[in-house]
């Protein structure tokens, strides 16, 4: 069912039950609200039984729920329910399922001209999007040189966190990049508290290691920014920031484009606020790493001339 409620930002084809239940486009009573936070906080799983089922989770009557989907935009609590599981099989879905669906949608349009108009489209979704208040609390937390960053993503959002971990540290000490995550590495876990802040990649198909890495990151008190898609990771029940990007295009694989551009941005924000800071950072790193290189240059030398 399409859903009456437009919201600022969203492509209407686009907007899931979590976009309504996030934004301010409803006005709820006390146990409605009640009702959304039951399904947030166990989204999509509290609303996938039961109405009945939903009411006694959330500790509301069933009117309650229906009067909640009914804000929503829905005929029912079935119509309701139909979306709810349209959603969960989008999350689900693996690049052969999509592979048909989106050979299908291409049309006859280039395949090259249709992928570039397709992430220019996303990427001006994302910017109309855009929320400064969010992100600037995003570049609070990375700027607080206090604090101790960790970089972490799963199997195709790792080179995510392998690129901003390459940039930051340049930008300002204390930042680490966790690879190859195994169970040795939740180890480091000990290390962390609320100085500590672990930027996380999750997509759809989400990784149960990195939920899991991230969970235990969490009751540790450290601070967690989420990027996500908009099908929303388990991470973002307690994250503490979330960047949310469209990840959809005309190929089987989910693109990572608005991600990359939302690194790019949240980089050259920081270099923004501290620019006289940063540039004393980068001049200090190029010398060390022009000394270093000819250092290993002479040894090298030497150790020819020696054989």
């Amino acid at each position: 069912m399409k859903k009456s409620i437009i919201l600022y930002g969203h492509d209407e084809a686009n907007v899931t039950i979590r976009d309504i239940l996030d934004s301010s486009a409803i006005k709820l009573t006390s146990a409605e609200k009640k009702a959304v936070r039951t399904l947030l906080s166990n989204y999509p799983s509290a609303g996938l039984g039961t109405v009945a089922g939903f009411a006694s989770r959330a500790g509301v009557s069933v009117p309650t729920i229906l009067r909640l989907v009914t804000k929503l935009g829905y005929a029912g609590y079935t119509a309701f329910q139909k979306d709810l599981i349209e959603e969960v099989s989008e999350q689900l879905n693996s690049p052969l399922s999509m592979l048909d669906t989106r050979r299908a949608t291409a049309g006859t349009e280039n395949t090259y001209v249709g992928i570039m108009h397709n992430l220019a489209d996303a990427l001006n979704q994302t910017a109309a999007a855009h929320r400064q208040q969010e992100f600037d609390a995003i570049l609070d937390l990375l700027a607080d040189e206090r604090s101790n960053i960790y970089c972490l993503g799963g199997r195709f959002s790792a080179v995510l966190a392998l690129r901003l971990w390459m940039h930051l540290s340049q930008l300002r000490p204390g930042v680490a990049v966790i690879e190859n995550l195994s169970s040795r590495l939740f180890d480091r876990v000990a290390d962390f508290n609320s100085q500590t802040t672990l930027v996380v990649f999750d997509y759809r198909r989400y990784q149960n290691d990195v939920i899991e890495f991230a969970r235990l990151a969490h009751e540790a008190r450290a601070r967690i920014i989420l990027f996500t898609d908009r099908w929303m990771s388990p991470i973002s029940n307690f994250a503490d920031q979330v960047l949310v990007s469209p990840i959809e295009t005309l190929s089987p694989y989910d693109s990572k484009v608005v991600a990359f551009a939302q690194c790019e941005a949240i980089i050259a924000s920081l270099v923004k606020r501290s620019p006289d800071k940063i540039r004393e950072r980068l001049a200090t790193i190029e010398a060390l790493r022009q000394k270093g290189e000819s250092q290993a240059y002479q040894t090298e030398n030497r150790h020819d001339d020696k054989t």
